[in-house]
């Protein structure tokens, strides 16, 4: 072969790589629709998890919220259900998170609530944060990347963020059961 041939063989190839590389790199920054679907489905546990942290906040920073004996029990009962929950549901998430809100709290309690969530959203938003370590699902571990809470989710695994004491969601969570105990 003569020179020029080799060279056009080099750089077919070296474009052929670099494709290659292109398409494994879009790939895997490419979201698995299952876990997209698994975020969209999931987000009421994540905001179930996020309401104890709201209810801690405002339980400790504004006296006239206090828990009356019998809303502490309400939601002390309902902790220890998630405690010893493997796989937390979408469905009972949204179900639990719907008592919770109209059944226990009191109308002022749940604006108090409500407005610390859309606080949360908005600094959220407005930081640009990404939704990693937060506990909310998004582009944190096991986001796509076949490891993770929402990966589990998907396998039908063990589902249980609220309790992720490595995460903000479960430190929220734990600080009211704390706190309430």
């Amino acid at each position: 072969m003569n020179t020029r041939i080799k060279i056009m063989m080099k750089g077919i190839l070296a474009a052929v790589i670099l494709l290659l590389a292109a398409g494994f790199v879009v790939a895997q920054t490419e979201p698995d629709p299952a876990i997209q679907e698994a975020k969209e489905e999931t987000a009421v546990v994540y905001d179930l998890g996020r309401f104890f942290g709201y209810v801690h906040g405002m339980i400790t920073e504004e006296s006239a919220f206090a828990l009356k004996a019998d809303q502490k029990q309400e939601i002390i009962e309902v902790m220890e259900k998630i405690m010893a929950t493997n796989r937390i549901e979408a469905k009972w998430a949204e179900e639990t998170l719907e008592y919770l809100e109209l059944e226990v709290l009191s109308a002022a309690q749940l604006m108090e609530v409500d407005r610390r969530a859309i606080e949360w959203q908005n600094n959220r938003e407005t930081s640009g944060e990404t939704e990693g370590g937060t506990g909310v699902p998004g582009s944190g571990a096991g986001a796509g990347t076949g490891t993770g809470p929402l990966s589990s989710y998907v396998a039908g695994g063990p589902f249980n963020p609220i309790v992720d004491d490595s995460k903000s969601i479960g430190q929220g969570f734990t600080a009211l059961y704390e706190y309430l105990k």
